[in-house]
């Protein structure tokens, strides 16, 4: 399921995308979007981040990742479920293979919510010549 609708390139370690959400879209209840969808954009602007970094940047694929812990994140404002949202990230540290992540959602460019994300990215798959 698609959580992004655009994405753009800023720098090496931050990206910005779009999600313009309806009231028929996943996780769109009682008039408002998921906390637990907003998460998901920004881990999913992060993947497109990384996913861009390493075909564009690097020509080589993007190995496979997966969030695995949610910190700090503050819900300011609840989201209608026909908003056009913002989601910025910017990579801030990197431990081996995790990449820490902190970011915003704007709506109508206002923080509507932030916090920070882990990513583990698995390392790429090793050639075996045999």
């Amino acid at each position: 399921m698609a959580m992004i609708d655009r994405y753009q390139w800023l720098t090496e370690d931050s990206g910005m995308a779009e999600k313009q959400f309806s009231d028929q879209d996943y996780g769109c209840a009682d008039k408002v979007v998921s906390q637990v969808i907003l998460i998901e954009c920004m881990a999913q602007t992060v993947a497109a981040h990384q996913g861009y970094k390493h075909l564009y940047k690097n020509g080589t694929e993007h190995s496979m990742g997966m969030l695995v812990a949610i910190d700090e994140f503050e819900f300011i404002h609840s989201v209608p479920d026909n908003a056009m949202i913002t989601i910025n990230i910017e990579k801030f540290d990197e431990i081996g293979s995790f990449h820490l992540i902190k970011g915003e959602i704007l709506f109508q460019n206002k923080q509507v919510a932030k916090g920070r994300i882990k990513i583990f990215e698995m390392p790429p798959p090793q050639d075996n010549p045999q």
